[in-house]
């Protein structure tokens, strides 16, 4: 029974992912389209002002040059969508890019967030429930479904790579104030980083 339920779960995720990635390509298929159009438009509205240039030339050929741009955009759209920087994550495996080629990770839309090979003192990768980041350093709690840290917050360096902990709340809060950085209240959960990174611009304007 139990190896049953997890045949229905990991075909679940399966198709989780499989209905995520198939609207990712709609998506970069439309954003492609658009962008192709606003390409051709470019050129038109240059050939106008300059009917000599290479730019006019190629306007001539309406359909060839909205075809090739879309083509050429939309690849770039689908590689960058597996980057560091646009890779948000398929299905329920959410992932939300910090910087200096870190990612914090989710499994499951859980409260849990974590770092895959940066430890803390406890030897232990790095997993939040609640962080922020603020000019290149990650701020958060330490918290963690499968392990006791010794200290319950931190503040991670991402140019020197660099950890601090704190042993407890005050000595934590008190430090974030002197040095004008977000205390313990201020931290956001990992389903509000992830809104706040992903949405707006990125979520209209990139796959």
């Amino acid at each position: 029974m139990r190896q049953h339920r997890t045949t229905v779960n990991k075909r679940q995720a399966e198709m989780e992912v499989l209905f995520h990635f198939i609207f990712e390509l709609i998506k970069i298929s439309i954003l492609s389209s658009i962008y192709a159009t606003l390409t051709l438009l470019t050129f038109k509205i240059i050939g106008r002002y300059k009917p000599n240039s290479w730019f006019y030339r190629v306007s001539r050929k309406k359909l060839r040059l909205w075809f090739l741009s879309g083509l050429a955009i939309s690849v770039g759209l689908f590689f960058y969508m597996f980057t560091n920087y646009g890779d948000h994550g398929l299905g329920d495996g959410p992932k939300i890019p910090i910087g200096h080629g870190i990612v914090v990770d989710n499994a499951n839309w859980t409260e849990y967030g974590y770092i895959k090979g940066i430890t803390t003192t406890d030897n232990i990768d790095i997993e939040m429930t609640k962080f922020i980041v603020v000019d290149n350093m990650l701020i958060g709690n330490l918290e963690s479904s499968f392990y006791d840290f010794q200290n319950p917050y931190f503040i991670y360096d991402l140019k020197t790579k660099e950890i601090n902990e704190f042993k407890t709340k005050p000595e934590f809060d008190t430090f974030v104030k002197e040095n004008k950085l977000p205390t313990s209240e201020e931290l956001l959960t990992f389903e509000e980083n992830y809104s706040k990174h992903w949405s707006w611009w990125r979520f209209w304007l990139l796959p």
